[in-house]
């Protein structure tokens, strides 16, 4: 026995040192660690040299933090304020990438024949794509006559640096970048000015009120995407785009399903918030849309509960051959109505086997559409919102097969038209109430 344990103890570690890749102070750190800072990293799942030695790079990070958190520990500095902010903001910022990363893959997949509707509106981007090196000064403030004097020497034939010497002579903030970009990574309005500029002289531009330019091509060369490369780009230029679409639409969605309230210094101020950066609020109109929508579609699947409600109940009328009235209190045998139903109950027909299937796809049939309409609602609509509509259903259409099941109607649809008057009458304003919510919903 204990040589049957200690090898099943033997194995045992071996299958956790499997999974182990460093052992600090006792404190484990696991492959998947390693595995999934690798993926964040690009690393390639070949091992090859290099692919090791960068999955090595990661572990010998992991080792150093994990003994720098110890030395932490051991200080008491995870009992300071800066270490329970810092941790709450962490874990606020995991999640919120996560999140991101969730509404970013609901985005639409690209199909070939949308790349290639790119490619051919837009040869600029493909077939006509061209690579553009040119020189590129941002100067952080628009001074009109500081740059009226830049033109001035611009057009009398300075050069990029006497422009240069000026704007620091200047004391102008600015940057100086030299740019090497293909033509439809490039704005249109300053590709414009690029295309009809002459090589090597200094272009000096302002933006809006923002900031002012000083650009200079040194060389524009043909460099076009056809073939399979222009499909991929396209492909990766639309999935990008939907995928960004996919975010903005799902944090609007958030944003106006949560209620967002400012204090002390962010509190709303009528006076100064058109002079302050903004902050996410929901949208107002497009939330008092929203309610006004699910308002509709919670009375449409409350109405197709009641239609429901009175197919099923003239179903059970069908296969008992008389109404059926759903019982909320004892029903008297003294009532006129229902004594006159029993007239006629030896002279019902009875109900044939194929009725029967009819029926019974009429049933599934139901099922499927109320089911259908519940996965079309669930997660979009609170939870009391649907319990409501389907309870107002239920109580609807009971409440109508009842009446109907003691009024002279009932008599005459049994006595003159017995089986399909009701069934019908009910699955018509039940699909025509199933169509309504998929409309609104959709909608």
């Amino acid at each position: 026995m204990l040589v049957f344990l200690a090898g099943c103890s033997g194995r045992e570690g071996k299958d956790v040192n499997s999974r182990v890749a460093a052992s600090v102070n006792g404190v484990e750190i696991t492959q998947r660690e390693v595995d999934f800072l690798s993926e964040r990293a690009g690393v390639a799942p070949a091992l090859n040299e290099a692919t090791l030695n960068r999955r090595r790079q990661i572990l010998s990070g992991l080792v150093r933090s994990e003994l720098l958190a110890q030395k932490a520990s051991a200080l008491k500095l995870d009992k300071t304020p800066d270490y329970i902010i810092s941790t709450h903001i962490a874990r606020r910022g995991v999640l919120a990438g996560l999140a991101e990363r969730h509404l970013a893959l609901q985005a639409d997949g690209v199909s070939l024949a949308e790349a290639n509707r790119v490619v051919t509106a837009s040869p600029g981007s493909f077939a006509g794509r061209k690579i553009v090196v040119y020189d590129e000064v941002l100067i952080s403030d628009v001074d009109l006559p500081f740059l009226d004097s830049l033109n001035t020497l611009a057009r009398g034939g300075a050069s990029l640096e006497a422009l240069m010497q000026k704007v620091a002579a200047g004391k102008k903030m600015y940057r100086r970048t030299l740019q090497v970009l293909p033509s439809d990574r490039i704005q249109p309005a300053i590709l414009s000015v690029l295309s009809g500029s002459k090589r090597n002289t200094p272009v000096v531009a302002r933006v809006g009120d923002k900031f002012s330019m000083i650009m200079e091509v040194h060389a524009i060369e043909p460099s076009p995407l056809t073939g399979e490369a222009a499909l991929q780009a396209a492909k990766a230029s639309l999935q990008a785009a939907h995928r960004n679409a996919s975010l903005s639409n799902g944090m609007a969605d958030v944003l106006d399903a949560a209620t967002v309230k400012y204090y002390g210094e962010f509190a709303p101020d009528a006076n100064r918030d058109s002079l302050l950066a903004a902050l996410p609020v929901p949208n107002a109109s497009r939330v008092a849309h929203r309610q006004h929508q699910l308002m509709k579609v919670a009375v449409l699947v409350g109405g197709a509960i009641g239609s429901a409600m009175m197919v099923l109940a003239a179903m059970i009328g069908l296969l008992k051959g008389e109404a059926w009235p759903p019982s909320f209190a004892k029903t008297s045998l003294k009532d006129k109505q229902l004594k006159a139903l029993e007239k006629y109950r030896d002279a019902r027909h009875e109900i044939t086997p194929m009725e029967k299937a009819v029926l019974s796809v009429v049933a599934f049939l139901g099922v499927a559409a109320l089911g259908y309409q519940g996965v079309l609602v669930w997660g979009d609509a609170p939870l009391w919102g649907i319990g409501s509509s389907v309870a107002g259903g239920v109580v609807i259409g009971l409440v109508v097969s009842y009446l109907y099941a003691r009024s002279p109607l009932a008599l005459w649809v049994f006595k003159e038209r017995p089986r399909y008057v009701l069934p019908l009458l009910g699955s018509f304003f039940f699909l025509l109430a199933s169509v309504a919510v998929t409309m609104f919903y959709f909608h």
